[in-house]
């Protein structure tokens, strides 16, 4: 891996793969799931953490075939110089739809809830600028921004919870298994396409310390994530209900909004607002990251940071011609985008994981 020189811990790993998913999950999800399965959407959550951490594990073992390589370089090995290369550009052209989706939803939130006379445009162009900057300054600087920013948006999570959780009613969670189950796999789905963006963590294992320690991402990464979601879903059925919730666009921030403590501390959700964007603007970075790096390695370029300005275009562009309005972006994300995610993560995965066998027969003379 000659392009990438800065090393990362595990420890970093850990808090950006989990701010990777949890980002945007933790706003958009709870919505989601309450629309497929109602009041039963925290056992959509039990079971899309079971699966997510299945297709964690399913993921970090083929990077832990190849170790000192990166996904590029391990495709071309393992499935010729067109073929590999031509599925590292898929992998790498799904990180930039994601990206363009994440730049829209991120106006969407600012547009909706502070400042509706601004255009899309501005808040689009602004954000693609700060993340662009991060990523060229490299992993390293950016994984040690969310090593501080990450850490802050969980505890502000757990203290507007803490503050709200007074006005829940439990009793709204039943009765139970009441929806149809079709409703809660369909849940379960949604939640588990965010699971599987981890997939970018292909691109980042060989720059570990010590890479043959990535195994051991999954089950702290699985945690956080099942804990976050878990609280999240429950919280805002209890204060909400379920039909409610599910009419929301961003309920979590719906319930920031609901918080005060007495007559001095109000407006909290100004505080959520500002770490959501610190923490988006990261996850946009790291795939970002991981998109101009794969083409950086298909094209054999010394560096990627050429690429990091036009890539910035692309993304600009995409965000603001991919969807029409909010209604259409919350139709792609229930309808169309787990398909899409598990389909390319898994499939992609999938496709190297076997060929990767067939590889090793050969090599044994089988």
């Amino acid at each position: 891996m000659g392009i990438e020189k800065g090393k990362i811990s595990l420890w970093q790993s850990i808090l950006l793969v989990s701010n990777s998913i949890l980002a945007s999950m933790v706003l958009i999800t709870p919505a989601l799931l309450t629309k497929e399965a109602g009041q039963d959407a925290w056992l959509s959550v039990l079971i899309a953490g079971v699966a997510g951490c299945l297709i964690g594990f399913f993921i970090i073992s083929l990077g832990l075939r190849f170790p000192k390589q990166n996904l590029v370089e391990y495709s071309i090995e393992l499935l010729g110089p067109w073929f590999g290369r031509a599925v590292s550009i898929i992998f790498a052209l799904f990180f930039l739809h994601l990206n363009a989706y994440l730049v829209r939803a991120f106006s969407v939130l600012l547009i909706t809830e502070t400042m509706p006379e601004t255009p899309f445009s501005v808040f689009n162009i602004l954000m693609v600028i700060l993340v662009a900057y991060g990523v060229y300054l490299g992993l390293e600087v950016f994984s040690r921004v969310n090593e501080i920013v990450f850490p802050l948006f969980m505890l502000a999570g757990i203290i507007i919870f803490a503050l709200a959780a007074p006005e829940m009613d439990f009793e709204q969670l039943k009765p139970y298994l009441t929806n149809s189950f079709s409703g809660i796999l369909w849940g379960t789905l949604i939640l588990s396409s965010f699971y599987a963006e981890g997939a970018f963590v292909l691109m980042v294992i060989p720059s570990l310390r010590n890479p043959k320690e990535a195994r051991k991402i999954v089950v702290p990464v699985t945690i956080i994530l099942l804990f976050v979601i878990f609280i999240d879903v429950a919280g805002l059925i209890s204060l909400f209900g379920a039909q409610e919730t599910a009419r929301m666009l961003f309920p979590t921030f719906e319930l920031a909004k609901t918080v005060h403590l007495g007559a001095f501390v109000e407006r909290i959700e100004s505080l959520v607002i500002g770490l959501w964007v610190g923490s988006v603007s990261l996850k946009i970075m790291a795939f970002y990251y991981v998109s101009v790096f794969i083409f950086a390695e298909v094209f054999n370029l010394k560096d990627y940071r050429p690429l990091v300005l036009p890539y910035a275009f692309i993304l600009v562009v995409l965000s603001l011609i991919g969807w029409e309005d909010t209604n259409h972006v919350r139709l792609y994300l229930s309808r169309y985008y787990p398909l899409l995610t598990i389909t390319v993560m898994v499939g992609t995965t999938l496709l190297l994981q076997i060929a990767s066998l067939f590889k090793q027969r050969d090599t044994k003379g089988g």
